[in-house]
């Protein structure tokens, strides 16, 4: 059939409204992320969604994984959350003003995270790590930031380097890295501004330091690597991070706009007991609704306020928002902290079908996840993913089949191997079990 996404499912409807889509939209979507050629021949186009499932606009049924890039964490139409958004509907979605739920999800946040002597909230995951290297740089007096290769921080000019589109033989010696923009229209004046080296590279990161203390405002990095699937610190790596930036008053920024609220309640801060300056959060915070935070020092974060450092917007902390946001933390800290020891129960039985899976199968393939906080199969010959560069050599044809028989199977993830899969409170045994029957399917299919 000529509207098939893949043969034998009937994805007609998605089709013709990606070929409508185009002579309005730029690339047919308006994330980049969701156009062709990514997904190949044309994206799938989603409907609704009820708990662990969702429905594209041909009717065909899918257990989720992709979880809208990581923000349903409890599923697709949380009840509660539902709940209060809509009678929030009822009183004013938005009134440019302080709100007391505004002060109440800041106070839980301050409760459960370790760094969070204060918090402000923004909209965007982009916007919260652009504020915290704007903080980094008002605070120490200093310009350039150090980034990872790979690490995805949002879309802003100054983080938009050294991303998992950047060719491998772009970059040059791990030892002195060369900063590669992201994107057409970054200045080269912006770029003069960034250091970038390898992830889980203690040398490199020791030297880079040592030699660009002086000039260093920031380290920005995310605990766990999930711009190439997922790729976990090594032992001490993020601990050596913070050693090396308070020895040398540089501020540590721990990006968790993925890891926050999903690893625990705590985020990474929790789970591998580290405590940076400043951090950044957004996708769990409120399940699917667009609100980001910035939370740290408070002698950094007083920086944000008038007459000093500018933070603002229009949409911050705006009533539905910051209504889900309260509804989702409720959710997941209330009943003696329940939500989280499903999701690690979810997570790691997740992890270990798709480890039996690609044993019994004899794939040349390995899994790599953090319980709750995302995981990710690497069609590789490596007995691990470190970095960027090794990520690099994995097979990215077979996952973008391996993607397409799974869709046939009527599990959904994302077709790039760069992204993750993802577990929400919704997520039932028998949704495991029937994904790991399927995952066994699609890997002898792509053998």
């Amino acid at each position: 059939m000529e509207g098939e996404y893949v043969s034998g499912l009937n994805t007609e409807r998605s089709r013709a409204i990606y070929e409508r889509s185009s002579k309005s939209i730029p690339g047919g979507a308006s994330s980049n992320p969701r156009c062709y050629p990514i997904w190949n021949p044309y994206p799938l186009v989603m409907s609704r969604g009820s708990g662990s499932r969702i429905w594209d606009v041909d009717g065909n049924e899918y257990v989720d994984y992709k979880l809208a890039l990581g923000p349903l964490i409890l599923g697709h139409c949380p009840p509660r959350v539902i709940a209060a958004v809509t009678k929030q509907l009822l009183e004013g979605t938005m009134f440019g003003t302080l709100t007391e739920k505004e002060v109440e999800v800041a106070e839980k946040i301050r409760e459960v995270v370790p760094c969070a002597e204060m918090v402000k909230f923004a909209t965007t995951g982009a916007e919260a790590t652009q504020y915290a290297i704007r903080l980094a740089r008002a605070y120490t007096g200093r310009d350039k930031i150090l980034k990872f290769e790979g690490h995805y921080h949002g879309s802003h000019d100054y983080v938009l380097t050294n991303t998992s589109s950047t060719p491998v033989a772009a970059l040059g010696s791990p030892r002195g890295s060369y900063v590669i923009p992201g994107s057409w229209g970054i200045p080269q004046e912006t770029l003069r501004t960034v250091i970038s080296i390898p992830w889980n590279d203690p040398v490199a990161l020791e030297k880079t330091i040592r030699d660009h203390a002086h000039e260093l405002a920031a380290v920005i990095t995310e605990p766990v690597m999930m711009n190439v699937g997922t790729v976990p610190p090594e032992d001490g790596y993020l601990q050596r991070i913070r050693e090396l930036t308070e020895a040398n008053q540089i501020v540590m920024i721990l990006d968790e706009i993925i890891s926050g609220f999903r690893l625990a309640p705590g985020g990474a801060q929790e789970f591998y007991k580290i405590k940076p300056d400043l951090a950044t959060y957004a996708k769990a915070l409120a399940a699917g609704f667009p609100i980001s935070a910035v939370a740290g020092r408070r002698d950094i974060m007083e920086y944000a306020q008038p007459g000093r450092v500018s933070f603002s917007g229009t949409y911050h902390a705006n009533s539905i928002c910051i209504t889900a946001a309260h509804a989702t933390l409720e959710e997941l800290t209330g009943n003696d902290y329940s939500a989280y020891k499903n999701l690690n129960r979810t997570g790691q039985k997740l992890q270990d079908g798709l480890e039996k899976a690609v044993e019994d199968t004899h794939s040349q393939a390995i899994v790599q996840g953090v319980g709750p906080g995302g995981l990710q199969v690497y069609f590789t010959k490596l007995k691990n993913i470190r970095d960027y560069r090794e990520f690099t050599t994995c097979d990215f044809a077979k996952y973008s089949a391996f993607h397409k028989e799974l869709i046939r199977r009527g599990v959904y993830i994302h077709p790039g191997q760069n992204e993750h899969w993802f577990v929400s409170t919704a997520h039932t045994e028998d949704d495991i079990s029937k994904t790991v029957e399927a995952v066994h399917d699609a890997l002898r299919a792509v053998k």
